[in-house]
């Protein structure tokens, strides 16, 4: 009986956790007004898709609360404006693309980030001319308002499961046996290698996620 509660005790977590994660995106502590407002913007395609989404959305709950009563107002307010923010992304989410000079090197680097409809977003390094198999592998991310890559080397994507669950893949394979180390200024990363390959690896980051973390990898 005991063991039962507990199955049910860990799926609870589970499933909160997943919650947490997913609205994690919009707002955690620590996240700007203006982090949240932009993820939308990207997330939706643009300002103004933003705006008219959000206008409709508006114009739709203030019916629906003249007309049903409050609890049913609630639901199809909430049902509707999903389904508007979902039909603005798929009309005008186009995705975006970037490029860095990385510091101290003759390099650029060039990437497109894509906001899937699943929320995953995917950072894909195009091109990282000089970076061979011998030189460090490493990534530092931002995890402050929304996934960000700082700065890197022999990375070529960065798949964000959730703003804590990163999915990390090489430019040139890793060495068969390697290790992974988290690190970051504001204090100790603790953290779970939930895969690892010679071509990839995903790492989940526990409370409390630093904003700045530095990922390394080194053969064994």
């Amino acid at each position: 009986m005991a063991k039962g509660n507990n199955l049910r005790l860990d799926e609870i977590k589970n499933s909160s956790t997943k919650i947490k994660d997913a609205c994690a995106r919009i707002y955690r502590p620590g996240m700007s007004l203006q982090g949240s407002i932009q993820y939308l913007i990207d997330w939706v395609g643009d300002k103004n898709s933003l705006i008219g989404a959000a206008s409709v959305s508006l114009l739709l709950t203030l019916w629906a609360f003249s007309l049903f009563a409050f609890f049913f107002a609630c639901l199809f307010s909430v049902c509707t404006s999903i389904l508007i923010f979902i039909a603005a992304k798929l009309i005008f989410y186009k995705p975006k693309e970037y490029s860095i000079e990385l510091e101290g090197e003759n390099t650029i680097l060039s990437f497109v980030k894509d906001v899937h409809i699943n929320g995953e977003s995917e950072i894909v390094i195009h091109s990282q001319p000089g970076y061979g198999k011998n030189k460090n592998t490493f990534v530092i991310l931002e995890l402050s308002n929304s996934v960000s890559i700082l700065d890197c080397r022999n990375i070529t994507s960065v798949t964000d499961k959730s703003y804590r669950d990163i999915e990390i893949k090489f430019f040139h394979p890793a060495e068969i046996d390697y290790s992974i180390s988290c690190s970051s200024k504001e204090g100790n990363v603790i953290f779970e290698v939930l895969e690892q390959t010679a071509d990839q690896c995903r790492v989940n980051f526990l409370d409390p996620v630093r904003k700045n973390i530095r990922i390394d990898f080194t053969s064994s």
